[in-house]
């Protein structure tokens, strides 16, 4: 739909890192996750594989944003928590969550798990108004 900015891109990334660092690292819910049957996620060790696949979901999830920004007319900071919240917990976290159950996952992992989708979500959403409007 419409062009996106590859500062957008970058920015959005970086965001989801951080959360993404202090979400599963030791300081938040780490330990959640590895008691839960998962195991230990090292941000700081990661592959190539593993960036370009983060590069290619930050990519991703900006032009489906910023494509849905545009077809609901978001403009401003409310519209943008709106609209993150209901494609992060109706499009990505219950699908998300619902695999992860069948999978095994501790109850307080899926709401760890779909916490952050959600989370990352309207952080990505509120990156790509604020950018597109700078």
């Amino acid at each position: 739909m419409g062009k996106t900015s590859i500062f957008t891109v970058i920015t959005a990334v970086i965001v989801q890192f951080m959360v993404g660092y202090l979400w599963y690292g030791p300081h938040l819910f780490g330990d959640v996750i590895t008691a839960g049957g998962g195991h230990a996620i090292d941000f700081l060790k990661m592959d190539v594989i593993s960036l370009i696949l983060l590069l290619l979901s930050g990519y991703g999830l900006t032009h489906i944003l910023g494509t849905f920004d545009k077809l609901t007319g978001t403009k401003d900071m409310g519209g943008g928590l709106k609209l993150g919240l209901t494609v992060g917990a109706f499009a990505i976290g219950f699908p998300v969550v619902m695999l992860l159950n069948l999978m095994g996952f501790s109850h307080v992992s899926l709401l760890v798990t779909f916490t952050y989708l959600v989370l990352i979500t309207i952080l990505t959403n509120l990156v790509v108004i604020k950018l597109k409007h700078t």
